[in-house]
């Protein structure tokens, strides 16, 4: 979904070219020839998260009472002859996996069988953006990691088919009006990627505990090395607060750009820029509001000397007994007799 609730919906040249290609006839595949796209993950990985089993489960529910509605789409796997590599539909899959289990003889799915050439082409682009538009079309709630990889696929997708200035539009305008969002958007969502971002940051952003806008601006232009030393820092100080809640009180917007600016300063001076370059004076505005540490103080020789016995003072072990085994009585009798008055 675009922000704000509106459905991603291809437009332009390349959604034609989907469907194209969708036009084409449909097969009943069998579900054991039905594999995931062999480029789903990108470095290990996955743009779109699997159906939790609670959702996969009303998913077969669905399928189960009203049938296949919508064709998943497939082309011909060049790695795995013999099978077909699902582009849309994978969740479609493996909820008629669980039907499967109860109805063995519903053991197909009705596929849109794309041309293997045609989706290998210019480094598998039309493969590409055909997974990242119908997936991102069909889902609701996605991550903002999700999207920035969605949106990282479908900009190099893009790019090899060649598309560029010259043709009357940047790849990045014609991805903001493909998916029905703001160029600006598009920039911010790509920030929260693995080669941008560390995973702990991604998951600040994916779980709304930092504001997005602003970290794309700000934290995820740090490098990893400062990324980590300031996650770090606030892991220490959360103490036994989850990281999440904590990070949504500290990383406020004005925080984030007052650690952009430290950091900025930090890294023009800083000989190697690939190091943690931010200090503790510069963090150090985070936990200022920290509650401070209770320092024990010991009380002093004169006041000890009132309540031990004198034959004691020159047994430290003894003297220490003594003080321990009274504050022990004193308490067991303030349990059974209330305050002294």
């Amino acid at each position: 979904m675009a922000r704000g609730g509106r459905p991603i919906i291809p437009t332009g040249g390349t959604a034609q070219r989907i469907q194209d290609q969708r036009n084409r006839s449909t097969h009943s595949i069998p579900l054991d020839k039905l594999i995931p796209y062999h480029r789903e993950n990108v470095n290990g990985n996955p743009i779109f998260h699997d159906y939790a089993q609670e959702k996969l489960e009303q998913l077969a529910n669905s399928l189960e009472r009203d049938g296949q509605v919508e064709n998943i789409i497939v082309f011909p796997s060049e790695q795995q002859p013999g099978m077909y590599e699902v582009l849309s539909g994978k969740q479609r899959t493996r909820a008629a996996r669980l039907v499967q289990q109860k109805h063995p003889e519903r053991n197909t799915l009705n596929a849109t069988v794309l041309d293997l050439q045609a989706v290998k082409a210019n480094t598998f682009a039309l493969g590409d953006l055909t997974y990242v538009l119908t997936n991102v079309h069909r889902r609701d709630q996605l991550l903002i990691s999700e999207l920035g990889m969605a949106f990282e696929m479908q900009f190099q997708a893009e790019k090899h088919q060649g598309k560029t200035a010259a043709q009357g539009t940047d790849t990045l305008t014609e991805l903001a009006q493909q998916n029905q969002t703001s160029p600006s958007f598009i920039k911010c969502a790509r920030q929260f990627i693995p080669e941008i971002a560390i995973p702990e940051v991604i998951d600040l952003a994916d779980s709304g505990s930092i504001p997005v806008s602003t970290a794309s601006q700000t934290l995820t232009r740090m490098n990893k090395a400062t990324q980590r030393g300031l996650i770090e820092m606030l892991k220490q100080a959360s103490g036994q607060e989850e990281l999440s809640s904590y990070c949504k009180k500290k990383l406020t917007t004005a925080a984030l750009r007052a650690l952009k600016a430290a950091y900025d300063t930090r890294i023009a001076a800083a000989e190697d820029a690939q190091s943690n370059v931010l200090t503790e004076d510069d963090t150090a505005f985070l936990f200022a509001d920290a509650k401070p540490k209770t320092v024990f103080k010991a009380p002093t020789k004169q006041a000890l000397q009132r309540v031990i016995p004198e034959q004691l003072w020159g047994d430290q072990k003894a003297a220490s007994d003594y003080l321990v085994n009274a504050m022990e009585e004193l308490k067991r009798y303030k349990e059974r007799y209330g305050e002294l008055s």
